[in-house]
């Protein structure tokens, strides 16, 4: 699906929730079961249009730092869900019943692990304080088409940012309430943020350092950051901080870093050509005061391999690796280059000495398939492939690996049926019915493979039927 038909689609329900949002009796209070409802709705959205990163590392990390955040909080009634954006927009929302979302952009421009914590303080704190609650309580007030027009700018023109879409729909009510409406909302969020933050062990100054990273970014930049149209009134808030800080947080200590590095989830998230090179250009700078930072050769390496240049990533690897014999992220990334450059041996020894270190690891067991398809064990190959069948992985479909390594072993009912199941999920019905019909043709009547696979066929047949036939054209005559 494109990416313009994605936000099509997501722009059509997002339009549908603030038209119910008009009934009258979405007027009524707005109790936490809306909020779970709404909320695990517009998240289910943003899923199947892969808005959302597949990363395991990065969301992870991202989710032990909202938890740490949490268990030092008012927690709201509801449980939360933290998730990774894929926007390169600096930005952060959170969404009814304890969603919250944090773009890759944001991730990318931070310092240190405190300020994004403290990003996530605030919307922790509006999830908490139910602010968008309060708005839709309140929609009375409310332009409905010009919501919709919001949305719709932001989903179909712009970029196609649905992350500024959604967070101008979590404060859309400030839009023709008054400003101290807004700044009402900001500044109990920022009051409870900061405590939060430093009570879960961070410094709270973070909170105001990343607020300065994004003026500075605006007066570089010339344009406004999306953080600041979704989260306004900055230099207020910038000094009301500050004021907490010399009053309430003077003698607080906290830490920058807690959960884990950040400056090896930045290397996870892969700017544009020259984000990448600023980034080369800054760990370079960082490196050449600590030589022996194993964080900053793993991140250049990373910067490097993105760059297209493979032999100084590998050096920096090795080095990595002299410091830091057992470094499961180093392990993995040399692996990786290695599968990439066609040295399945290499790639396959450092691949499974990462696995050793974490076997769970979806990145390294795909990887080591592949390793192992490369050098003909495709016995090998298919051990690994299997144990990913019921993962959702980030630009990759399992059941063609599955099915690429049956036919190698000459399993045919296998091939074809795994092989049917990647062409479904590309939508390419009519291939994936015959090769479901091949698969049965190798098939034992009866049994519990036979099932699954009339199942498969009974499923595509029936979607067939449903869908109108097309019209011919002066260039298509009718059959």
């Amino acid at each position: 699906m494109c990416k313009m038909v994605q936000n099509q689609y997501f722009y059509f329900f997002l339009v549908g929730v603030l038209l119910f949002l008009a009934t009258p009796n979405a007027r009524a209070a707005f109790t936490i079961d809306d909020e779970k409802k709404m909320g695990r709705e517009i998240y289910e959205k943003l899923d199947q249009g892969n808005f959302l990163s597949r990363d395991q590392k990065l969301n992870t990390y991202v989710s032990e730092i909202g938890n740490r955040i949490l268990d030092h909080s008012n927690k709201a009634s509801f449980p939360y869900k933290f998730s990774v954006f894929n926007s390169s927009g600096i930005n952060a929302f959170a969404t009814p019943g304890g969603y919250v979302y944090i773009n890759k952009g944001l991730i990318s421009v931070v310092e240190n692990e405190a300020q994004l914590a403290g990003v996530m303080a605030h919307e922790i704190a509006h999830a908490n304080s139910r602010h968008v609650a309060s708005i839709i309580e309140k929609s009375k007030k409310l332009n409905i088409a010009m919501l919709a027009g919001i949305i719709a700018g932001a989903l179909l023109g712009g970029g196609g940012d649905a992350s500024a879409a959604l967070a101008m729909f979590s404060v859309a009510g400030a839009q023709t309430m008054s400003l101290k409406y807004q700044r009402e909302h900001e500044e109990e969020a920022d009051r409870l943020g900061i405590g939060y933050l430093a009570h879960s062990g961070y410094y709270p100054a973070a909170m105001v350092e990343f607020l300065k990273i994004m003026k500075q970014y605006e007066f570089l930049s010339k344009t406004i950051p999306s953080y600041f149209l979704t989260h306004p009134g900055t230099d207020d808030r910038i000094f009301y901080l500050e004021s907490l800080l010399q009053t309430e947080y003077r003698r607080s200590g906290g830490s920058a870093n807690i959960v884990g590095n950040i400056v090896r989830m930045q290397a996870l998230i892969t700017p544009d050509a020259g984000g990448l090179n600023k980034r080369r250009g800054e760990l370079m700078e960082s490196l050449a005061k600590n030589p022996q930072n194993v964080d900053l050769l793993y991140a250049l390496a990373v910067t490097e391999d993105q760059l297209g240049r493979t032999g100084d990533a590998l050096e920096h690897l090795t080095k990595a690796l002299s410091l830091a014999p057992r470094d499961e992220d180093v392990l993995k990334s040399a692996g990786l280059i290695y599968l990439k450059t066609g040295n399945a041996e290499l790639a396959r020894f450092y691949l499974e000495k990462a696995a050793a270190i974490h076997p769970e690891n979806d990145q390294t067991t795909l990887a080591l398939g592949k390793a192992y398809f490369a050098e003909g064990d495709y016995a090998g190959a298919l051990n690994y492939f299997l144990k990913l069948r019921h993962q959702s992985l980030e630009g990759e479909d399992i059941n063609y690996h599955i099915a690429m390594s049956y036919g190698r072993l000459n399993q045919m009912a296998d091939f074809h049926y795994y092989f049917g199941l990647y062409l479904k999920k590309e939508n390419k019905t009519q291939s994936a019915l015959f090769h479901f019909r091949k698969a049965m043709e190798y098939t034992t009547e009866g049994t519990p493979k036979a099932a699954a696979i009339a199942a498969a066929i009974d499923e595509l047949s029936a979607d067939k039927k449903k869908k109108p036939a097309r019209k011919p054209t002066a260039q298509q005559p009718a059959s």
